[in-house]
């Protein structure tokens, strides 16, 4: 391919590597799969960063007068290769803007290399010209210069290409002078994206006040229990474990204290179920517990205030209430809240301080859906500042205390995101790599970026059932993508399956055949999750529930496709909807009334009627229309039964476990749950209507059930499972030098 003579061999950008001679690109030093013409697209904009270049200007390069070819549908096609190699996207670019109907320019900074090659040889070969070609020397006797006259011209003419040839050296001179510079202090300051330590299964990086060291987590080389660790930056020393503990307890989310000399942390004993803060020197040594958190399972993060006194993080009387911020001090070891959020929210979750010491941010969770707040440490009303309808995992102050970097599933896969403290439109930040961008932290200083990278996919396995209501090993890997794919149900009739997916970057409505071919998306909503699908009883419609609005509603959609009708309305979350065997219902789960319970409505959308009143989700009906089975909450654990109208609310099991509640499937001749017997071990066991007696089905060995979201399905005649397993992450620390908040 043909270059511009103007460029270097080399042209970074972001995380990216452009190789002008030999037509590579490369990302974090590891070569890309890219196409000939879209490169070439990619060096012509390289060409002139910042300015515009035309349709025509493309076609004139690439596609010659005399070549016949659809140069429309080419160009098209070639861009888009070019945005998926870059991991970039036309709605919001990084990399490459479309100005419609005109042409493209590239809008990301760049930084030049033209570092030698050991493929290259670095004296031209003889029969090359050299760059400034020297006259050849005229013979002594020439006639041309025998007179005054002409020595006089010549005279002249040879000071006036010499003193071209000076000015045009200095020039040069000059050029090199301030180009050598640019380039120096443009490799200065590129960002620099790579692994902190490289140690599978690490995250919640903590920086150091003085930015030398993170503090992070990682279960070690067999994976076990995770435990809080130090790395220094730069030192080729092995990560230095800080904290201990028995086996069956791992801590999680390490926070400095101000002045560098502590470590703050939560440890959690599995088998006790208690979760408690902890502090400890930062150095190792004698470990001292604070607190012991009541509600474990709305916990993600700590904070420590700026001028030490306090820890920040949430907490609630019970795992049924809404979570808080609370404060605790380390004075008097007293905790108080310090935000209140409405009823029918699951809470506020991960506080973080503004270096000024002025705010503190968090989020507030409703439903699958995350909103960033920040509040006064002074007093007053928190302020909102997201409003994407979208997942949040984690934020951070920038060090002037006026943006947060947080990470967001705003446009699909979490990626980072920059928004002002004040509020404003998110800027995406061009750096995550092609797995999710979580936990984002920054130093004081903020020229150190560091996040927890994960490549995360679940995939539906299938497995034959015996008569006996056993699993019959192996199980077979059915449905798989590079996303998520959960919550499999069989229609009636056996024809079908739905289930839900991410595989083209957004939760999404899917249907395929029974054997898992020919899968057809059905919803577009693009929005962050859509999910929970249920067949009616004549296979014709799907009921799931969506948050285009930022709460969950249920939504009814044609099993062929087209538009979907939304059943529900008003402000209160509802979803987690299922058939009644006549198919004149639905039965949700709705916090209406504040709090979680089962109600029915019809597919029209009307006669709206609670049918349980101590706590109720995610209820599905037995075969012959009498009972429904159900859930008490997201975070309540057990399987209950109450009369498809209502009336006598019954338990039938501890179980599922906390999160468990898309694990069970009920059959004409019972139901299948999960049960966790001893921590860290379980399996997927069977109730029998007819003998009232409860069975393993299934022992889970290695597999790992993708809690926390519908998982389970089971065919019509009883002979197929469907089960949702995770697949094994890839989990790291990136660390991002030379970053600019």
């Amino acid at each position: 391919m043909t270059t511009s003579p103007q460029l270097p061999s080399v042209v970074r950008f972001g995380a990216y590597e452009a190789d002008l001679l030999s037509g590579e690109l490369r990302k974090s030093g590891i070569r890309l799969k890219i196409q000939d013409r879209p490169f070439q697209i990619l060096a012509i904009l390289l060409e002139q960063p910042g300015l515009v270049v035309t349709r025509e200007q493309l076609q004139k390069r690439l596609w010659p007068e005399d070549t016949f070819v659809d140069f429309e549908h080419g160009l098209n096609t070639a861009i888009n290769k070019l945005r998926d190699a870059l991991s970039d996207e036309a709605d919001n670019p990084r990399f490459i803007e479309t100005l419609p109907k005109r042409g493209y320019r590239f809008i990301a900074p760049v930084s030049a290399s033209a570092a030698p090659r050991a493929h290259l040889h670095a004296v031209a070969p003889a029969n090359s010209p050299t760059p400034f070609p020297v006259p050849a020397i005229a013979p002594a006797e020439s006639s041309a210069s025998s007179t005054p006259a002409a020595a006089a011209k010549s005279r002249l003419t040879t000071y006036l290409a010499a003193s071209a040839m000076l000015l045009l050296c200095a020039a040069l001179i000059t050029a090199w002078y301030f180009f050598s510079h640019y380039r120096g202090a443009a490799e200065q300051s590129e960002i620099r994206i790579a692994p902190l330590n490289g140690l599978p299964r690490e995250g919640d990086a903590a920086f150091s006040p003085d930015g030398n060291q993170v503090a992070f987590v990682w279960a070690g080389e067999k994976g076990s229990y995770a435990h809080i660790y130090v790395s220094q930056i730069g030192a080729t020393d092995s990560p230095r474990q800080i904290t201990s503990s028995s086996e069956g307890t791992f801590e999680f989310a390490p926070a400095w204290s101000p002045d560098g000399h502590y470590l703050a942390f939560f440890r959690f004993n599995e088998k006790e179920k208690d979760l408690a803060i902890y502090v400890t020197a930062a150095l190792g040594g004698s470990e001292r517990r604070l607190y012991k958190v009541n509600s474990y399972r709305k916990v993600d993060a700590l904070d420590w205030s700026v001028d030490g006194k306090y820890l920040a993080f949430s907490d609630s009387p019970s795992p049924s209430e809404a979570s808080q911020i609370v404060l605790l001090s380390l004075d008097t070891l007293e905790v108080h809240s310090i935000t209140s959020p409405p009823r029918g929210t699951l809470g506020d979750t991960t506080p973080a301080f503004s270096p000024d010491g002025k705010s503190l941010a968090f989020v507030r969770d409703t439903l699958d859906v995350r909103e960033i707040y920040v509040l006064p440490v002074s007093g007053g009303s928190p302020q909102q500042i997201t409003f994407d309808h979208a997942d949040i995992q984690g934020i951070t102050w920038t060090p002037q205390s006026d943006k947060l970097i947080f990470a967001s599933s705003r446009q699909g896969q979490t990626s980072l995101w920059r928004i002002s403290a004040n509020g404003g439109t998110p800027q995406r930040l061009p750096i995550a790599g092609a797995g999710w961008a979580m936990r984002p932290a920054l130093n004081r200083q903020g020229n150190r970026l560091a996040y927890t990278s994960v490549t995360y996919s679940s995939s539906l396995w299938r497995a034959s059932l015996a008569p006996d209501h056993k699993v019959i090993r192996p199980l077979e890997k059915f449905i798989s993508s590079t996303g998520l794919e959960e919550g499999p149900q069989y229609s009636p009739d056996g024809k079908h399956i739905v289930f839900q997916s991410t595989r083209n970057g957004y939760h999404e409505i899917w249907r395929a055949d029974a054997d898992g071919s020919n899968p057809v998306q059905l919803t577009h909503f693009a929005k962050n999750l859509t999910g929970t699908p249920r067949w009616s009883p004549d296979s014709r419609w799907i009921s799931f529930d969506s948050r285009p609005a930022g709460h969950s509603e249920v939504f009814v959609i044609n099993a062929e496709g087209g538009q979907p009708r939304q059943v529900t309305q008003g402000d209160s979350e509802n979803g987690v909807a299922s058939w009644s065997t006549d198919g004149k219902w639905l039965y949700f789960a709705s916090n209406r009334g504040g709090t979680w319970e089962v109600w029915k409505i019809t597919p029209e959308g009307t006669s709206a009627t609670q049918i349980t009143h101590h706590g109720g989700f995610a209820a599905l009906p037995s075969p012959d229309g009498k009972f429904l089975y159900y859930a008490k909450g997201r975070d309540v654990p057990g399987l209950w039964r109450v009369p498809v109208d209502g009336g006598e609310e019954v338990k039938m099991f501890d179980a599922p476990p906390v999160g468990g509640w898309g694990y069970f499937a009920v059959t004409a001749d019972g139901i299948y749950y999960p049960d966790v017997s001893t921590p860290g071990k379980g399996g997927l066991f069977f109730y029998s209507f007819a003998n009232q007696t409860n069975s393993l089905a299934w022992s889970v060995d290695k597999e790992q059930p993708d809690n926390g979201a519908p998982a389970l399905g089971i065919s019509p005649d009883g002979r197929t499972m469907v089960i949702c397993l995770l697949d094994q992450p890839l989990v790291y620390i990136m660390l991002v030098d030379n970053f600019r908040p």
